[in-house]
């Protein structure tokens, strides 16, 4: 029987990954969560009927540092030995958009492909900012500082300090949500020591490490399953099948209006999507999950 892996980064409301993991519960999954060890609402004890479920110790993680890719490399190196079929990278405040049964029928149809959304919204210049060996920005990283902000510690860093010139043309830009094959997971864990010396020192390198490892592995790049760019619009196709809405947010939590609009987006092609807050709009999360039990 083949099998998936699901790895999920969560921060808060366990009732929500609780809910999560109910639509990920079965028989052909493997479920690995980790948890942020700033979330004051955790731990909770999670029953499955049907998964196999693996909880791994708490990381502290920062938003906009390399802690982001530590605890990605975690979940990675904790599934890799269950050789899966596929590895889907998650996080707490996703949902699928369809079913197990869907889901896995999707695959079996298209193996060894990598899931990835890339995007065309910043330069290859801007990207090398990203892994400067100093950023001062190590002081003050907070998810209440506005991306703003950090576009503009890029064009200091950009007159300061030197570029790497040994990344230029190889660093890749997209989202860091991702689906992978076995493949690519095993060459992700056997190259840590490489992708320790690439982002270790950076900010915001979540979003570069697929991306780039494609670029530096190329017999990756065919496996591709869509690689056209987005620039954040409505109508563009995810690659990494996440309907994330970035055009009315950073992003954008759905709401119970939405529901016609992830129904929608899943005719498209979106498997999956992120999202939602319980402490914004519970409906809508109770609705998307009573469709996928019903069917």
């Amino acid at each position: 029987m083949k099998k998936h892996a699901y790895l999920i980064i969560a921060n808060r409301n366990p009732e929500q990954v609780r809910t999560l993991l109910t639509l990920l519960d079965d028989s052909r999954n493997d479920i690995y969560l980790l948890v942020d060890q700033k979330s004051p609402t955790f731990p909770v004890k999670f029953q499955l009927n049907y998964a196999n479920f693996f909880n791994l110790d708490s990381l502290l993680i920062n938003w906009g540092d390399y802690s982001q890719i530590v605890a990605e490399m975690s979940l990675f190196k904790a599934a890799v030995l269950g050789e899966y079929d596929y590895y889907h990278l998650l996080s707490g405040q996703d949902l699928p958009l369809a079913n197990q049964d869907e889901i896995h029928s999707f695959f079996d149809e298209h193996p060894h492909k990598e899931f990835v959304t890339y995007s065309g919204q910043i330069s290859s210049k801007q990207l090398l900012t990203r892994v400067q060996k100093y950023h001062f920005t190590n002081k003050f990283r907070n998810e209440d500082i506005p991306l703003r902000m950090f576009r503009k510690i890029e064009k200091i860093q950009q007159q300061f300090f030197p570029i790497r010139k040994d990344l230029l043309g190889k660093l890749g830009f997209g989202s860091q949500w991702v689906s992978l094959d076995n493949d690519f997971v095993q060459l992700l864990v056997k190259q840590e020591e490489q992708i320790a010396e690439m982002f270790d020192q950076g900010f915001l390198v979540d979003e570069l490490l697929v991306p780039t490892m494609i670029n530096l592995y190329p017999q990756f790049k065919a496996r591709v399953y869509y690689d056209k760019p987005v620039h954040d619009l409505p109508e563009e196709f995810q690659g990494n099948l996440r309907y994330i809405n970035w055009w009315d947010g950073s992003p954008y939590v759905w709401r119970e209006k939405d529901y016609e609009t992830l129904l929608a987006a899943k005719k498209r092609g979106h498997l999956f999507s992120r999202k939602f807050d319980m402490e914004v709009d519970h409906v809508i999360i109770s609705k998307l999950a009573e469709e996928i039990l019903s069917n």
